[in-house]
């Protein structure tokens, strides 16, 4: 009896004195190393709170957001890092949903031919990036608009076979639906004026009958085989290369389009030693077809880093509407004799695919232009999902410029993701009218009435090309002008969106498009903390400054990628 009350004694005592020691070791307990951000304007896309005071990230999440953000948060407040935003706005990451991003990184090996407007130029650009090449080493260039070529004249290689005798050239279109290529390149492809047009594709020439060394739609297959791939090392390093390009323009998630085998390895390399410095959705080449093969094989990919999702199929599946190579159920407005209206891959194919990605739980991303080529990919879409009833796909159409006018509906009843891009509005707007005539233009690059008609919208930039950056995607979205202010009032204005619209469009709608909603794309508690910092508030800016507004730091999970340099 005596031990047992001593025991309890003793027991007693202990308990005391853990009580009374408590409250000196409180501020130790909390959560370590949370950063809480002050004085800020967190612009959240969260329509319940769109705008707070402050944000609290802890382990690469959002803990808590709001003017009191860390009420009845416990934290370690000896780790705890303030930082005092002076108010600077937060924005979520931006979601660029459609990105060739390991093109933006080999550009730095490529002639630069934005804004070229005759062979001559070209030339120019080619001598001034490869000042004295060694015969035989092919030359690489890319920007060339083929809308703009297509209006004027495509250009004829004489001033480029005259230029480099020595060297094969291959010069991608702005939009890669056509390519450009001298003499060398035609000979080492065996490309001859006895040489017939493959399926699909077109080899524009001379009176003569030579090659004028313009390649449009699948055409380009004939030359490119020759044209020496980056190995995996080149890739991963061109790879990198556009990320961290992309992450210092506010950029935290990107869609991969088209992903070949040799990138899915690039891709997968770099997820597995950590190196990505933000999160990739891939998309795989679909008019791959052993590619295909193999991944429906295994099934879609969740890479454990959190950093790497290979889930979707983007198909080619017409041309451009600049090259005259989209599918439309009318002929070109301008010119039908020079249209080629092709397809990329048949819709046997393509139903096929469709098929084997609902089955195998794979997203359908469908690269159509034309308004007839649009209706196919609907057909199919709206024939297979009527097969699995149980599935929520989001499957999306890539572009989507000209449309019929039953499509709203349709795609809004199948849930359908419409994927645009608003610096092709604007890049376009200076012929698209002249392809399609003023009754059809009312149906393109249409995106308030997608919205109208409840068709999942979202905004993404498909770099490498127009003007890219997220500032300068969403001053096209809102103004419906080019950079320099044209044309005055925008073209078509009716159908720009809000900034508020716009945003969404470019966060968390990319999320939802991803499968991604419940942990990106917008700032509230339990998401990853994905987030820019911007010197100005978008939201509030004059439309016409919006490309000015800087980003000064890109955080991914928790944790800075990219700062601008400090002032000295």
């Amino acid at each position: 009896m005596l031990r047992n009350a001593l025991s309890l004694f003793m027991i007693a005592i202990f308990l005391m004195g853990c009580s009374r020691a408590e409250p000196e070791t409180t501020e130790d307990d909390g959560l370590d190393n949370a950063t809480l951000f002050i004085n800020a304007t967190v612009i959240t896309m969260n329509e319940d709170q769109p705008s707070l005071g402050a944000m609290l990230v802890h382990d690469g999440k959002i803990i808590a957001v709001g003017s009191d953000a860390v009420a009845g948060v416990p934290l370690n407040k000896k780790s705890l890092t303030t930082i005092d935003m002076r108010g600077k706005t937060i924005l979520p990451g931006i979601i660029d949903s459609h990105v060739h991003v390991r093109e933006l990184g080999m550009d730095a090996v490529k002639a630069d031919l934005v804004g070229t407007t005759d062979t001559n130029q070209m030339v120019e650009r080619l001598q001034a990036k490869f000042s004295n090449p060694v015969p035989g080493e092919w030359l690489i260039g890319q920007g060339w608009d083929e809308g703009a070529f297509a209006s004027m004249g495509y250009p004829d290689r004489a001033a480029l076979d005259a230029a480099f005798p020595d060297n094969p050239i291959a010069l991608e279109s702005l939009h890669g639906f056509a390519g450009f290529y001298n003499g060398m390149a035609l000979k080492i492809a065996g490309v001859t004026a006895e040489t017939a047009n493959p399926e699909a594709g077109t080899i524009l020439k001379r009176d003569d009958g030579e090659p004028t060394g313009v390649m449009l739609a699948l055409g380009q297959g004939l030359i490119n085989p020759f044209v020496p791939s980056p190995n995996i090392e080149q890739r991963k390093t061109a790879i990198l290369a556009g990320l961290n390009t992309m992450a210092a323009a506010g950029v935290t998630s990107i869609h991969e389009a088209g992903m070949t085998p040799q990138d899915v390895t690039a891709f997968t390399q770099l997820a597995d030693e950590g190196a990505l410095p933000v999160r990739v959705f891939g998309m795989l080449d679909g008019n791959d077809e052993t590619l295909m093969m193999q991944w429906f094989e295994k099934g879609p990919l969740d890479h454990p880093s959190s950093m790497l999702d290979i889930a979707s199929i983007k198909v080619f599946y017409d041309g451009s509407l600049g090259s005259r190579t989209a599918v439309l159920a009318e002929p070109y407005s301008d010119h039908p004799e020079k249209a080629a209206m092709a397809e990329r891959i048949s819709l046997e194919k393509m139903t096929s695919l469709a098929q084997r990605a609902a089955k195998m739980g794979f997203q359908m991303a469908v690269h159509a232009i034309g308004d007839e080529g649009n209706r196919r990919v609907m057909d199919i879409y709206q024939t297979t999902l009527a097969e699995h009833p149980e599935l929520d796909p989001r499957w999306r159409i890539e572009h989507a410029q000209v449309v019929l006018p039953d499509f709203y509906q349709e795609a809004a009843a199948l849930n359908v993701i419409v994927s645009m891009q608003p610096s092709h509005a604007v890049g376009d707007s200076g012929w698209a009218e002249d392809r399609v005539g003023n009754a059809r233009i009312k149906h393109a690059y249409a995106w308030q009435r997608m919205l109208a008609a409840g068709v999942p919208l979202i905004f993404n930039s498909d770099l490498p090309g127009e003007p890219w950056k997220p500032m300068e995607t969403l001053y096209f979205a809102v103004t419906r002008q080019k950079l320099d202010g044209t044309p005055i009032g925008g073209w078509y204005s009716d159908q720009a969106l809000s900034v508020e619209q716009s945003l969404y469009a470019m966060t968390a709608a990319n999320a939802y498009a991803a499968f991604q909603e419940r942990e990106l794309g917008q700032l509230k508690a339990g998401m990853r903390a994905d987030f820019i910092i911007l010197d100005e508030n978008p939201m509030q800016e004059e439309a016409s400054k919006i490309p000015m507004i800087a980003v000064q730091e890109t955080w991914v999970g928790g944790a800075p990628v990219w700062q601008a340099a400090k002032p000295d």
